[in-house]
C-alpha cells in the first residue's frame, strides 16, 4: 500500500468523515447516517463461491468496511458500507468493486446458512438445499470508490462500458454493475457545501490542485481554518509542501498556499509560471486550439467543452494526443 493510500485510509477511517462521504452520496448531504450507529467489519472479504466442490476460498481485502445499524421510522435499517480508495485510475475497477460486493453477499448467505444449521428450524427441502429460508433477506451493500489520483477518471464506470459488445439487444440480457465513483474533479463548487466535516475543504483542494491560478481559494471561508489532520491529508495526497509547523493545529490554507508559492518562487520553481507571462499564456492558447482542432477532426465534440473547463482532463488529452 502506497503512502497516499495509507494516509487516506487513516484519515477516512474517522467515523465522522466516513459518515460524511456516505451522507453526501446517498442523502445529498443530509445528516442521516450517524457515527454512533457504525460498527467495524472485518475488511477481509472471504467466501467460497457456489458450486466450488474443492471448497477453495476467494479472498480480497477491502479498504474500509462498516455495518450501519439504526432505527428509522420504527424500522430497523442495516447497510454494509464499503469505501475503496484509489490513488491511481484503475481501469478494471468496475469488475473489482462488483466482486467485492458479490463476496459480501456471499458471506451473508454463508452466515445465515450456518446459523440455520445450528438452530435447526422447520424448513422445506428447497430451503435446506438453498441454505436460505424463503423469508430470509440480505443487507444491502454500498461501495463508494474515491478517486485520489489527481487525474480525471477516464476508466470505465460500469460493466457494460467494459464489454466489447455494444449491441443493445444483447446488453438487455447482460446485468450491468455501475461504480459509485466519487471523484473531486466531477463535483460542482456548490457540492462542497454539502459536506459537514473539513472533508469538503479537502475535496475542493483536490479538485483545484492543478489549476493555473488559485483565485478560488481567496476569501474561501472553508479554507481559512481547517484541522491539522485534513491539512496533512491534503499535503500527502496532492504532494504540496504547505510548510506546516509541528505545533499548528488549525491551518489557514490560503496563507499556507501563499507561503508554499513564495517558497517555490524563491527557489525559482514557481508553480505553473505563477506570474503568467504573456509568452506562456500564448503557448497555452495555441496548445488548446490544436487540441480542439484535433478533437473536432476525431468527431469527439462532447469532449471539447469538458476539456476547456477541466484542467486535469485537458492535460491528460494533451499527453494522449502528443500535443506539446
Amino acid at each position: 500500500m502506497g503512502k497516499i493510500d495509507t494516509e487516506a485510509k487513516a484519515y477516512l477511517s474517522n467515523k465522522e468523515r466516513f459518515c460524511d462521504i456516505f451522507n453526501f452520496w446517498i442523502y445529498d448531504g443530509k445528516n442521516v447516517i450517524k457515527p454512533e450507529y457504525l460498527n467495524e467489519l472485518d475488511t477481509t472479504a472471504l467466501a467460497i463461491p457456489y458450486g466450488n466442490k474443492a471448497r477453495k476460498h476467494v479472498q480480497k481485502y477491502r479498504d474500509i468496511l462498516r455495518l450501519y445499524a439504526a432505527q428509522h421510522d420504527d424500522q430497523a435499517i442495516y447497510l454494509i458500507l464499503g469505501l475503496e480508495i484509489e490513488s491511481k485510475v484503475n481501469y478494471a475497477m468496475a469488475v473489482r468493486a462488483m466482486l467485492y460486493d458479490a463476496l459480501s453477499y456471499t458471506e451473508q448467505v454463508e452466515l445465515i446458512t450456518e446459523q440455520r444449521r445450528k438452530d435447526k428450524p422447520k424448513q422445506t427441502y428447497h430451503e435446506f438445499l438453498s441454505g436460505l429460508g424463503k423469508g430470509d433477506r440480505l443487507k444491502p451493500v454500498i461501495t463508494i470508490v474515491l478517486n485520489l489520483s489527481g487525474k480525471y477518471w477516464d476508466g470505465c464506470q460500469s460493466i457494460h462500458d467494459l464489454l466489447a459488445v455494444k449491441d443493445k439487444q444483447i446488453l438487455r440480457f447482460v446485468p450491468d454493475y455501475k461504480l459509485n465513483l466519487l471523484s473531486p474533479d466531477l463535483l460542482d463548487e456548490q457540492d462542497f457545501d454539502k459536506f459537514r466535516t473539513s472533508l469538503g475543504a479537502a475535496m475542493q483542494f483536490l479538485k483545484h490542485q492543478h489549476d493555473d491560478n488559485m483565485d478560488w481559494i481567496q476569501n474561501n471561508k472553508r479554507m481559512q481554518a481547517i484541522d491539522r489532520n485534513t491539512a496533512d491529508f491534503i499535503q500527502t495526497t496532492t504532494g504540496t509542501d504547505l510548510h506546516l509547523k509541528n505545533d499548528d493545529e488549525v491551518i489557514n490554507m490560503c496563507r499556507a498556499w501563499e507561503n508554499s508559492i513564495k517558497e517555490a518562487e524563491s527557489r525559482g520553481e514557481a508553480r505553473g509560471e505563477a506570474r503568467g507571462e504573456a509568452r506562456g499564456e500564448a503557448r497555452g492558447e495555441d496548445r488548446l486550439s490544436r487540441l480542439i482542432a484535433h478533437l473536432l477532426a476525431l468527431g469527439k465534440t462532447d469532449e471539447i467543452l469538458s476539456a476547456t473547463k477541466n484542467a486535469v482532463l485537458r492535460n491528460q488529452l494533451y499527453e494522449k494526443y502528443s500535443i506539446t
